[in-house]
């Protein structure tokens, strides 16, 4: 996978069992996950539950006739009676921001327990400065009265959108993302007529033209420890420390565990598997420079 489907794939996970990670534990009656799009009927009841999600980045380009933007989305769909999921992923493809700024692009999908529609549009503002939306909605039909774990199993899971723009054929390099927290100058104004909901987009790429729309708040550029010995799920815990934990557990409750959802016993496994080299790994890094040399080296 490439660096920012790794990443993504890691926080899609972020929140989906927590330690001990056993199905008695209270904290894991119900999925604990960021970045919910909750259906439309429970999401009005409250100012902080949302039945959307709208992600706005500004893209430079050199011609938006040949500049396009293709969208992912990713999410976990309930499937169980507790945190069991499935997950779920739809492409909308490359589509020229001329094409959208002339007629949004809108894709409708329907799971087991979950609709929506996923929408890609733009707007073009001068200066080959462009801003390109991509809105998730949930539109599930459900009836009143539901309480949070009821709402949770018609709810789209730690939904999180790639953004990718391309300059056209030929032209990889003349179209690139714009950091939503440090825009360059010239780009300023028109960054702050974006408005994000229920995301926090961040650049994900080396040539800055692929956005990541997390369900954490991250810098630009996140990336995965080399160290790291895969998802361990617990809410962007210290994973020293819970690999640790997780090693500590007693044999009833591993085995507990083993009967439990088939994702979380195969990171048990692969915890119990680390090596002490690879435990001691992650209690981390340290790189030595020396910035005299780094700036006379041609």
């Amino acid at each position: 996978m490439t660096d920012v489907e790794e990443l993504a794939q890691t926080l899609l996970m972020e929140g989906y069992a927590l330690y001990p990670y056993t199905p008695g534990a209270a904290k894991n009656s119900t999925p604990t996950p960021f970045g919910i799009v909750y259906p439309p009927v429970y999401a009005v009841e409250s100012p902080t539950t949302y039945d959307h999600l709208r992600l706005q980045l500004i893209a430079e380009v050199a011609d938006p006739g040949a500049a396009t933007l293709a969208v992912s989305v990713l999410f976990l769909e309930p499937s169980g009676p507790r945190h069991e999921a499935a997950k779920r992923r739809i492409e909308l493809p490359a589509t020229t921001l001329a094409q959208l700024e002339a007629e949004p692009v809108t894709v409708e999908f329907a799971f087991e327990a979950v609709r929506g529609r996923v929408r890609m549009a733009a707007q073009a503002f001068q200066d080959g400065l462009v801003r390109v939306t991509a809105l998730v909605e949930n539109t599930t039909e459900v009836g009143e009265g539901l309480d949070r774990p009821g709402a949770l199993r018609s709810s789209m899971l730690s939904t999180h959108v790639i953004a990718r723009v391309a300059g056209g054929a030929g032209a990889a390099l003349d179209a690139r993302l714009i950091s939503p927290t440090a825009p360059p100058p010239h780009a300023v104004t028109a960054n702050m007529a974006c408005a994000n909901v229920n995301t926090f987009p961040v650049l994900a790429s080396h040539e800055d033209d692929v956005a990541l729309g997390a369900a954490i708040v991250l810098p630009d550029h996140p990336q995965l420890a080399p160290e790291s010995r895969g998802d361990l799920f617990d809410g962007t815990e210290i994973e020293e420390a819970l690999l640790l934990h997780v090693l500590a557990l007693s044999d009833d409750e591993r085995a507990s565990i083993e009967r439990d959802d088939p994702a979380v016993r195969a990171m048990i496994e692969r915890a119990a598997a680390a090596t002490p080299a690879e435990i001691l790994a992650l209690h981390g890094r340290m790189t030595l420079s020396d910035p005299e040399s780094q700036e006379a080296a041609p």
